[in-house]
């Protein structure tokens, strides 16, 4: 006879209680003058561990109910799509959301400023990464590496020429990435899953530990760009503001790209290989070739975000090309919905807006902020698989109907 879903549970927190008393309620005390280490009650490190879990773990499966019941019985129209779709097919419309987002910039302050511009680049990463996991069905664990290639791309132009201005920089990180993206898919792109998975990663080590080992690139200390290569006030507008309008807009702009890439041909084919590869070379696609052209396309995205980061921050160190940050990109397109593009904005607004604020404004449970969103995350795969803005396609396949 099969057990209730709910003593399921029950007996899965009690498991979870009784694997983690020791670590929980207990402390070692070790005695450097005799050598021996002693065994001893710790009941309040366990209690400011769950007064930060047990909230934790309310606020998600709060959240992920209300993501439930919106899915169930809210409008069978999905309204943040349909509103994206409207935004990037119309051009007026496009650009009276940039001047409204611009116009943002003369009422904020500038550390309010600056977190939407890093909220835009990540944004612009997670909408690169979407064209390979989301459009094409590759799974990439390295993609902070082409992130890092742009940045280090303009750092070095920037040294060599210190005249070279940001904005003519973002098409150099884009073909300086991408060309590395053509480079390393070119002898690996023949292999799926997992096995994509781990080159890709082994990739970004490798050229985490390069860029660390250089001299060219600074090693870990990283390179400084030139301040005349950075982005400038204009006038009356300020450093930060400019930021932040440029961030936008270029944001806006592969936002655009990518949507009219989706709903071309190219798009359609990248659909087709990741429904099924094996049918989609049967019909006359080039599969090798087409995959080939997402794994660039996707890593000359990252490239441009890493550019637009190296002119505003005036620095970059190999930090950028971690596997944490790689995790992090991969999981706000998880977040907001796999082959989503309205998906991916939303995800890594969420996913970087959110710590960021918790950090600043509720410092006491800045060390288990990142709990907050590991509860969230189970939460949402257990209830809404599909993301938050998930596409109906996948959402079909989640659950086993096509």
């Amino acid at each position: 006879m099969s057990k209730s879903p709910l003593a399921t549970r029950l007996a899965v927190i009690a498991g979870l209680l009784v694997l983690t008393a020791p670590f929980l309620w207990t402390k070692l005390d070790p005695d450097f003058n005799t050598g021996f280490v002693s065994l001893s009650l710790a009941p309040s490190n366990a209690i400011q561990f769950l007064s930060v879990v047990l909230p934790a773990a309310v606020v998600g499966w709060l959240l992920a109910g209300i993501g439930f019941l919106w899915g169930r019985f809210g409008p069978t129209k999905p309204v943040i799509a349909t509103g994206s779709q409207k935004l990037f097919e119309s051009p007026r419309l496009l650009v009276a959301t940039c001047a409204v987002l611009a116009g943002f910039g003369f009422f904020m302050s500038a550390k309010f400023l600056s977190l939407g511009t890093f909220v835009c680049i990540h944004m612009m990463l997670a909408i690169g990464l979407n064209v390979t996991i989301g459009f094409t069905g590759l799974l990439v664990l390295g993609y902070a590496a082409f992130y890092a290639t742009g940045a280090y791309a303009f750092a070095l132009v920037a040294h060599a020429c210190p005249w070279f201005p940001t904005w003519a920089a973002l098409p150099v990180g884009f073909l300086v990435a991408a060309s590395t993206g053509f480079l390393v898919g070119l002898p690996c792109l023949r292999l799926r899953g997992d096995y994509l998975a781990i080159v890709t990663l082994g990739f970004a080590e490798a050229l985490r530990e390069l860029l660390r080992n250089l001299p060219q690139t600074g090693g870990d200390m990283g390179l400084l760009v030139p301040t005349s290569a950075r982005i400038q006030s204009l006038g009356p507008v300020g450093q930060a503001q400019a930021s932040w309008i440029a961030a936008v807009a270029v944001t806006l702009f592969v936002g655009l790209v990518i949507h009219r890439l989706y709903h071309s041909r190219i798009g359609r084919a990248w659909i087709a290989i990741r429904e099924d590869e094996t049918a989609a070379a049967m019909m006359g696609i080039p599969v090798v070739r087409l995959k080939l052209l997402a794994f660039s396309v996707s890593a000359g995205i990252a490239g441009v975000p890493g550019a637009f980061f190296a002119g505003f921050a005036g620095f970059v160190d190999p930090s950028t090309a971690t596997f944490e940050q790689s995790v992090l990109i991969l999981a706000m397109v998880i977040l907001g919905g796999i082959g989503s593009l309205p998906g991916s904005i939303l995800g890594a607004l969420v996913l970087y807006l959110v710590p960021t604020l918790l950090r600043d404004w509720f410092p006491a449970i800045s060390d288990y902020r990142l709990l907050f969103f590991g509860a969230i995350l189970v939460a949402m795969m257990l209830f809404r698989p599909q993301g938050l803005c998930g596409s109906p396609r996948h959402k079909l396949e989640l659950e086993g109907k096509s």
